[in-house]
């Protein structure tokens, strides 16, 4: 009966760790609404956020635990499906559809940024991330410059 008792202790008590390590990493996941907040360069030291533009818009971005993602730039909204290689630290789009109809600077930036990255051969876009205080993630499209989502 101690036998058992110990036993259920320490299933329980491993049982427990993994969940909290699981709780913490989709705390810390890309999952989830994302609003761009900014353009950094880090050369420069940069930074253009919504308001440096006339017309800006709020650009969303939805990425789905089934690896898809849908997003608007209020103008056009766009979709597509992505991939995660967490060892590398890379955002993969292997799909990205987007009308682009009459988009301001602050979107023509938004798609500008993110298609720098397409790899011709593998027809993909492969984008660095890094994820900072669970609501705050940096997608780069060079080494220096980069995008700040803000997660809603």
């Amino acid at each position: 009966m101690k036998n058992m008792f110990l036993i259920l202790s320490i299933f329980f008590l491993i049982t427990g760790c993994s969940n909290e390590e699981e709780t913490k990493q989709q705390e810390n996941s890309i999952y989830g609404t994302w609003k761009l907040t900014s353009f950094v360069n880090r050369l420069t030291n940069n930074v253009l956020v919504d308001s440096d533009f006339s017309n800006s818009n709020r650009i969303t971005i939805i990425f789905n635990r089934e690896l898809n993602f849908t997003g608007s730039t209020v103008i056009n909204d766009f979709s597509g499906s992505f991939s995660i290689d967490n060892r590398s630290k890379l955002l993969i789009f292997s799909e990205f559809s987007t009308t682009e109809a009459n988009e301001t600077e602050w979107g023509n930036l938004f798609y500008q940024s993110l298609n720098s990255n397409y790899n011709k051969q593998l027809g993909n876009w492969q984008n660095t991330y890094e994820i900072i205080q669970e609501n705050t993630l940096k997608i780069f499209y060079s080494e220096q410059e980069y995008m700040t989502l803000e997660k809603l």
